[in-house]
């Protein structure tokens, strides 16, 4: 009986020690959190292991999550996964849909993005911006020739035009002409004419009077109007001055009109054309109603695809730059030892407790071993 008794106790004497071992073991990795003196002696084996260690743990875990876990290939290859992006269109694809439902008022969401949506403001801005476009667009073309810039359609329509032009000149001349009003202007002109000729003027009107030189002057002077020689001569004039104009760089135009003057001019005119009141009390869904289902369906996968085409292309770059080593090691070097402690317990509470129940097994064991050999030599 005293055998059996000596064998238990130094069983149970082994499996104590053995236990209390790894257990102060293992919190010893944690505990004590601050080094402890004795004076200035510092204590041993303060402040624990994990304390100690933990800038060189955090840079370690820093290092790990970028070589081994969150990798750039890794990410990438991720993105591309046909899976993935089935599951990102979708989502994406709901997301738009609840944002095209809308009853907002474009006012009101501006307004909620801190944007102004005054009416009059957003016409100063837009007369604004088309002026800067006109000054950006003129500075690239002041010095380039017109005919440089038009089209070889555009060309062709010109010269068509130039005779267009000279024939209804010659049309409006000539009725004009053969109207009342323009026999009269003939009659002035003549009678004009005669009056500041003086003696030679009052002789030819003394054998003549203006209506009879009228009469007789007007048909001559339609027919020369009417007659084609005329037509050629307004198309010869009309065609040098296109010429002319055309070989002219762009900024002499403008000179001629006035640049301030065009730009207001055309900054104004571009504010003014847009309906902006209107645009501005409808709502979100009318705006995309016409267009709410080719934007669902079709305009939001392409654009998740490109997406994550995009990501996929430039992730490597993207992480360089946003420095996730030096991340963790902040965070995990920012985290109190105590926080350390309870994310490593919570993972591996149970796998802990089985090191400290195996320590009072191999304990109790070798307090068994002990005891036979003392019972053998005893």
């Amino acid at each position: 009986m005293n055998v059996v008794l000596l064998i238990l106790m130094m069983m149970a004497i082994g499996a104590l020690i053995g236990g209390l071992t790894n257990s102060l073991a293992i919190k010893m990795l944690f505990r004590p959190y601050e080094a402890k003196f004795i004076g200035k002696y510092r204590l041993p084996f303060t402040p624990g292991l994990i304390p100690k260690r933990q800038q060189e743990l955090a840079r370690q875990l820093g290092r790990m999550v970028v070589q081994h876990l969150l990798t750039a290939e890794g990410i990438r290859k991720k993105l591309e996964e046909s899976e993935f992006q089935r599951q990102m269109t979708l989502w994406a694809q709901e997301e738009v849909k609840q944002l095209l439902k809308q009853e907002k008022k474009i006012t009101e969401l501006l307004d909620s993005f801190d944007v102004e949506a005054d009416e009059d403001k957003l016409r100063r801005k837009v007369s604004y911006w088309v002026e800067n476009q006109y000054e950006q667009m003129m500075t690239q073309y002041r010095s380039v020739p017109v005919e440089e810039l038009l089209p070889e359609d555009w060309k062709k329509k010109a010269d068509k035009g130039v005779d267009k032009l000279a024939a209804n000149i010659q049309l409006k001349l000539s009725t004009y002409i053969d109207s009342p009003e323009g026999k009269r202007k003939i009659a002035e002109l003549i009678e004009h004419y005669l009056t500041g000729q003086g003696f030679l003027g009052n002789m030819i009107s003394s054998f003549i009077t203006p209506q009879g030189l009228t009469d007789k002057a007007h048909p001559a002077v339609l027919q020369y109007v009417r007659a084609p020689e005329t037509k050629e001569w307004l198309v010869e004039l009309i065609g040098k001055e296109k010429d002319y104009w055309v070989r002219q760089p762009v900024g002499t135009i403008e000179e001629k009109i006035g640049k301030n003057a065009i730009k207001r001019t055309l900054g104004t005119t571009v504010a003014k054309t847009f309906p902006l009141k209107n645009w501005l009390n409808r709502t979100v869904a009318d705006w995309v109603k016409p267009i709410r289902s080719k934007i669902i369906q079709d305009a939001v996968p392409v654009l998740v695809a490109q997406a994550g085409t995009l990501l996929a292309d430039r992730i490597e770059p993207m992480m360089k730059k946003l420095h996730l080593a030096e991340i963790v090691q902040d965070q995990v070097e920012a985290f109190s030892v105590g926080r350390l402690e309870a994310m490593v317990l919570d993972i591996s509470r149970r796998e802990l407790k089985m090191i400290t129940y195996l320590g009072a097994l191999l304990g109790g064991l070798i307090g068994i071993f002990q005891g036979v050999i003392v019972l053998i030599l005893g």
